[in-house]
């Protein structure tokens, strides 16, 4: 992709969604601790987190695969996680062997409220992007036990 195409697919994409993009970088999804997640796109606009899923296999299968990937027809829905509702994003203890054997992305918590009831949201970035250093300066931060 040269550069030309990286700022006509944001230009649509802020159309498409409505709002400026303030901050972007991959991140991963995750339906459980225990679950292998799946790549996206996670956007900061000014009223929300946005995890847009990327249809795909991940490098690793593609590697024990013959055929061609399988890539939905549909492209998944975004999730789409308004500002307000966020409530801390949870981080994971740091343990002494974490820097040799967890891996690189940081998987962190972002709790937030629907109502009366308390969710959760599972994601995984590179502690080193723009994007996860903002949410650390707007929320309250806890550890997880």
């Amino acid at each position: 992709m040269v550069q030309a195409d990286i700022e006509a697919f944001w230009a649509d994409f802020e159309q498409e969604i409505g709002e400026k993009v303030l901050s972007k970088t991959m991140s991963q999804h995750f339906t459980s601790r225990k679950s292998q997640g799946e790549w996206g796109l996670l956007v900061l606009t000014p009223s929300a987190i946005r995890f847009r899923p990327t249809p795909g296999e991940n490098w690793f299968q593609s590697l024990f695969r013959m055929a061609s990937p399988k890539v939905p027809q549909e492209q998944a829905a975004d999730i789409v996680l308004p500002l307000t509702y966020i409530t801390a994003i949870e981080l994971p203890k740091k343990r002494f062997f974490d820097f040799l054997f967890s891996p690189p992305f940081t998987v962190f918590t972002l709790r937030y409220r629907l109502g009366d009831e308390e969710k959760s949201l599972l994601l995984g970035v590179d502690p080193k992007t723009e994007l996860f250093t903002k949410l650390l300066a707007i929320f309250p931060v806890s550890k997880r036990p």
